[in-house]
């Protein structure tokens, strides 16, 4: 059953249906929602796990799954991909494709709004995300025309050329972030999150950056418990 299911789940992602995402429900009653992007080649279901273990009985978690888009750095195969990256050169200035990033934040900030049918104000959900998830998620918080409850970044950056974003905001933004990054990280060097850290620290009033020693390009049970901890810090 368990194959079948996944070869069904393959053919929807060639299909480029849009997957709907994996929602946790609040086990009492929903007073806030943690919105989740996963990384590069991920599904929602990847982080659902995780986040089910340190989420407060009264949020609400949403993991959508990206579309499948074709990927230079993969040769060109599709796969999920919130959007194209085309190196892993930091010095290349065209290294994400960024009309693909800000349909990712319209993305985002849609399901912020859809929140309010819920009851639920932007300053009652958190935007968060894992590597090229945690690099939407942090635009969009910046791109948001209203405080939100908090962002949650996760071993990424900030996309496009980080000049850019000098200009983004014209006094510093009351949503709190949370960024946190591993110090073996091989994918998403360290020295990136240390300089989107840098810029981050000029955008916002309260942003917590977090290194973990040894971490690489993934999460640990350790920073996923100051996750939780900070999370329920901003929506008590």
């Amino acid at each position: 059953k368990l194959i079948l299911l996944d070869s069904l789940l393959q053919e929807l992602l060639q299909m480029n249906v849009g997957i709907p995402p994996v929602v946790l429900k609040a086990s009492r009653t929903h007073t806030a929602t943690l919105i989740f992007l996963h990384g590069l080649g991920d599904t929602g279901m990847g982080w659902a796990g995780a986040l089910n273990s340190i989420k407060p009985d009264f949020l609400k978690v949403i993991c959508p799954t990206a579309p499948m888009v074709p990927v230079t750095l993969n040769g060109g195969a599709s796969m999920p991909a919130w959007y194209d990256i085309r190196s892993l050169d930091e010095n290349d200035s065209n290294r994400e494709d960024m009309d693909g990033v800000n349909w990712a934040v319209e993305f985002v900030h849609d399901l912020v709004k859809g929140e309010e049918k819920h009851g639920l104000g932007p300053d009652r959900v958190i935007i968060g995300g894992f590597s090229q998830g945690g690099a939407v998620a942090l635009r969009a918080a910046l791109k948001f025309p209203t405080p939100l409850a908090g962002c949650v970044s996760l071993s990424c950056y900030l996309p496009g050329n980080q000049e850019d974003y000098s200009g983004l905001v014209e006094d510093k933004l009351d949503t709190p972030v949370f960024q946190a990054h591993g110090d073996q990280d091989g994918v998403v060097s360290y020295k990136r999150g240390q300089l989107t850290a840098e810029v981050m620290d000029t955008l916002v009033k309260d942003h917590k950056f977090i290194t973990y020693p040894g971490m690489m390009h993934e999460a640990t049970m350790e920073e996923l418990d100051d996750v939780k901890t900070w999370m329920q810090q901003k929506l008590s």
